[in-house]
């Protein structure tokens, strides 16, 4: 339950006023002199912890990206277990911090997976357990595979006792490392997707004895309890709904987004949230996945190009990646044809609003800034237009900068962000005190306001708002307003 709790701690902490942040509100007072009002600008088609993005390329290696491709600030990577988990509760990360940091280095944050059986590749099981004599029988044909990779016995002791210490050293490691965006869950399953389709136990064609190599429902619950117990900063999300998963509030993700998201079939992600009551949960825990592959290319064309796209829809599948963006209210989404191959004319242009669509939009929408003695005061109020929240606990950092553009004082705050939901507005107050030299003679009205979100990267990329003053009058800092004597207005 720590998940939900910490969101509720969030909200609570804005309404009491902590630090600066109100509660969110969904209108203000008409304007007063006192206030200013902010010139509005498109959302960005880029900002940190949302987007399109791609899979990052090896460590040390250049993105390679086409012509016609998006901007993005994530990166999406995935680990074989038995690279890291060589011995019982023995541990090398060295892969994992390679890849973290070469995707830091561009100032992008990771969105990564870990895995024991991708089809087509060889187990990736540590060596240890087969050694010990794990089950490798279950070999498979399909997806690809050729017998190549085999689906683990998960519910064996001993590659249980595996997963769930891996989870605990994980965390301990990593909870909180800003190089790190989101964690799906993964772990078991093909490709660490949490299914083992067509072996799930239904019958069918493909499964006419309706075998079963999923874990236990038990050891599943299990699972979503370590993750949690594990990371208390960082976002962790799974592929599918349970009590568990609702119990523990964790966020989402979709990996046939735009195809098989949306109501209208009981399979399809949405019903399925629906079905488990969580359907809200994009209000304080994140969604996320993977634009379906075969659609990437042509889901942005009109009329559609995708091969059997009319017989497929008439069967119920989607093919709309923004509805499906919109009704999932999701964040970020693997899209790697958008970076690999690219898009043109009117397709990019419907790439790249999909692309904003996707989580947080911040518009601040008025602004004062008065000074009274040794202190100024700074209010600002910032409308969510996007589609999900600001989910990260990022601070926000008010300025005060001269007229040569360098900063003379400044205050961090905790950030009411998290819980203002699409269509409302929080309010953030600093009280920053003036330097001396600034104290008297009115030359506090050379001084202008402005605010950033401190991005934890130390070169991360800025937040952008959706506003015309954004990099005014510095570079990730968005201009606000020059300082006048007075107090600041009460509403």
């Amino acid at each position: 339950m720590k998940r939900k709790v910490t969101r509720i701690a969030i909200a609570l902490a804005a309404a009491v006023g902590l630090a600066g942040a109100t509660l969110p509100a969904t209108a203000s007072s008409a304007a007063t002199p006192q206030w200013t009002t902010l010139a509005a600008a498109p959302a960005p088609v880029s900002n940190p912890m949302k987007g399109f993005m791609p899979w990052a390329p090896a460590p040390g290696g250049k993105p390679v990206l086409a012509q016609g491709s998006l901007p993005y600030t994530l990166e999406w990577a995935t680990f074989p277990l038995k690279n890291i988990v060589t011995g019982r509760d023995s541990y090398d990360f060295t892969t994992v911090d390679a890849m973290l940091d070469s995707i830091a280095a561009r100032g992008h944050q990771g969105v990564i997976r870990f895995y024991v059986d991708t089809p087509g590749e060889s187990s990736a099981l540590p060596q240890y357990l087969i050694d010990g004599g794990t089950d490798t029988s279950r070999k498979y044909d399909f997806h690809g595979n050729k017998k190549k990779s085999f689906s683990p016995n998960y519910d064996d002791p001993n590659v249980k006792e595996m997963l769930l210490h891996f989870v605990a050293a994980l965390g301990e490691r990593y909870d909180g490392d800003p190089r790190i965006g989101y964690i799906t869950a993964g772990l078991y399953g093909f490709w660490g997707e949490e299914h083992t389709y067509p072996y799930n136990g239904t019958v069918s064609t493909d499964n006419p004895d309706g075998i079963n190599w999923m874990p236990s429902d038990e050891f599943r619950a299990q699972l979503v309890e370590a993750w949690d117990d594990a990371f208390d900063d960082t976002f962790i999300q799974n592929r599918y709904p349970t009590e568990a998963t609702k119990a523990h509030g964790v966020g989402y993700h979709d990996d046939s987004f735009g195809y098989a998201t949306l109501e209208g079939t009981s399979w399809h992600f949405l019903p399925k949230l629906k079905k488990q009551g969580e359907e809200d949960a994009w209000q304080h825990a994140p969604i996320g996945g993977e634009l379906y592959p075969p659609i990437q290319t042509c889901i942005f064309s009109t009329p559609l190009t995708c091969k059997n796209a009319d017989a497929q829809i008439k069967d119920g599948r989607d093919y709309d990646a923004l509805g499906s963006i919109e009704g999932a209210h999701a964040t970020w989404l693997i899209n790697q044809a958008a970076f690999s191959k690219g898009y043109v004319g009117e397709d990019l242009t419907r790439a790249r609003a999909a692309s904003a669509a996707l989580g947080y939009t911040l518009q601040a929408t008025r602004t004062s800034a008065t000074y009274h003695g040794a202190k100024a005061t700074v209010v600002v109020d910032i409308k969510n237009t996007g589609s999900a929240p600001f989910y990260a606990t990022w601070p926000l950092e008010v300025v005060l900068v001269d007229s040569k553009g360098t900063i003379v004082a400044s205050q961090t705050l905790e950030s009411p962000l998290p819980s203002v939901l699409p269509g409302q507005t929080g309010t953030v107050t600093a009280r920053v005190t003036l330097p001396s030299e600034y104290r008297s003679n009115d030359s506090a009205r050379g001084l202008t306001a402005a605010i950033r979100v401190v991005n934890p990267l130390p070169n991360g990329a800025p937040v952008a708002f959706a506003n015309e003053t954004m990099d005014k009058p510095l570079p990730g800092y968005l201009g606000l307003t020059t300082l006048s004597r007075g107090r600041a207005p009460k509403n």
